[in-house]
């Protein structure tokens, strides 16, 4: 992650768009010409005026950011930390700049000639039609280069939340908190749930923007019927390492650790492994299974096929313009994290499982992944499957009808996995 060019961006936005704009306003003249004392100390003053009003500015929107992240902390059940004020604050600051240096350099792109024009305008002169398309032509250069620019930069790039609750908050089970290391360098954090007498595990993804702590509720249907259960943060999610999200791509890395550290670490009761990914981690846990026949079965809940396609799928809303501009943000998102977003396929994975078990679930009232998404997945699998379109929003078909889930998985993984021990209780 520390080598993404959206990274190195970050880091050193905010010096480099300040030189930038010093230099176009005079800053260089200014730090070199010889000006009288009076002149220097009027400036001095007009400076330390300016620098108490940045430090009022940054301190109300330091309040501002850190009250909006409490509100998020308090909707999502988690815990905000007070870092990522600063992490948030410098993003502002950095794209602040940015504009700011765009309207004073593309934003005054022909300027004099539409200053010419109204000049000749004004002595009662033609003035060539052509001008009049200079506004049109700034405005456009804005909607394909900086929009997108600053929209994949906001999509890949996230602030963290952390777990506000945990398998010993809301179903009184004790659990390991372990830290995982990536093939990349990244340190995830998860939960490891064991189960006395499993020799099989549950491997859970979350989705984009959650953390651990919002799927903990999974933990409810799932335990005590003959599975261990692990739960982890994926990269730039609650306590993991990094700043770089990529909505399941490079997230496969992450679940092909998890699954590592199991068969290292707690073989006997990984001897079987079952994922099941929700939305972006669905995605993960398919791309992971394609290239590690160790993950026994695969459950995909509320998923989709690919970042693209789904972009692509609700940006025809707007024809034409809608599907060129996702083009523009999904190539601006590729290049600021080194990452292919056009060609990667979920549906390619699934039909590289061969004769692995996959069950495809979609919620019936999950207007952010279309139905036919499921649908094509289920289609592409070679080996058992089961499609189940539940009752319940994007996410949340556990929530709605846990009873219904609990007996639907279980009934899958029984027949194509064969019957688990269970000899611990469910919790209550």
């Amino acid at each position: 992650m520390a080598g993404t060019m959206g990274y190195i961006l970050f880091i050193t936005a905010p010096g480099i768009l300040g030189v930038a704009l010093l230099w176009l306003k005079g800053g260089r003249e200014a730090f070199c010409s010889k000006r009288p004392t009076r002149q220097v100390a009027r400036e001095h003053h007009g400076r330390f005026r300016a620098s108490k009003v940045v430090v009022l500015y940054l301190l109300f929107m330091s309040l501002l950011i850190y009250g909006a992240l409490r509100f998020v902390g308090y909707i999502a059940s988690a815990i905000v930390p007070a870092g990522e004020v600063f992490v948030v604050l410098w993003f502002l600051i950095s794209w602040r700049l940015a504009w700011e240096l765009w309207a004073r350099t593309v934003g005054r792109l022909g300027q004099k000639w539409i200053r010419w024009a109204r000049y000749r305008r004004h002595r009662g002169l033609q003035a060539p039609r052509a001008i009049r398309l200079i506004p049109v032509g700034r405005a456009l250069l804005t909607a394909t280069v900086f929009v997108p620019a600053f929209l994949s930069c906001v999509l890949t790039h996230r602030c963290k939340i952390l777990d506000g609750q945990d398998p010993r908050s809301i179903y009184q089970m004790d659990f390991e908190q372990v830290r995982i290391p990536t093939s990349d360098g990244i340190i995830l954090d998860a939960w490891f749930i064991p189960e006395a007498g499993a020799s099989r595990t549950i491997l859970i993804g979350h989705g984009a923007g959650a953390n651990k702590g919002n799927f903990v509720w999974f933990l409810g249907p799932l335990a005590g019927k003959g599975y261990s259960v692990m739960f982890f943060d994926f990269r730039a999610h609650g306590a993991s390492t990094g700043r770089t999200t990529t909505y399941g791509i490079r997230e496969r890395r992450d679940v092909l650790a998890a699954v590592e550290w199991l068969k290292r670490e707690r073989p006997r009761q990984s001897e079987i492994i079952v994922g099941l990914g929700s939305s972006q981690g669905a995605m993960a846990l398919a791309l992971a299974a394609a290239v590690d026949q160790r993950i026994n079965a695969v459950i995909l809940d509320s998923p989709f096929t690919s970042p693209c396609q789904l972009a692509q799928d609700h940006a025809r809303r707007v024809p034409v313009v809608g599907p060129v501009f996702v083009d523009l943000v999904l190539a601006g998102m590729s290049a600021q994290t080194g990452t292919d977003f056009f060609t990667c396929s979920a549906v390619q994975a699934v039909a590289r499982m061969g004769s692995r078990p996959l069950m495809v679930i979609h919620g019936n009232e999950d207007f952010a992944m279309p139905a036919d998404h499921a649908q094509r997945l289920y289609d592409a699998a070679t080996g058992p499957r089961e499609i189940w379109f539940g009752p319940g929003p994007h996410s949340n078909i556990i929530t709605t009808d846990p009873r219904e889930y609990e007996q639907r998985v279980f009934r899958f993984l029984d027949e194509h996995l064969g019957p688990a021990k269970s000899v611990a209780s469910k919790p209550q």
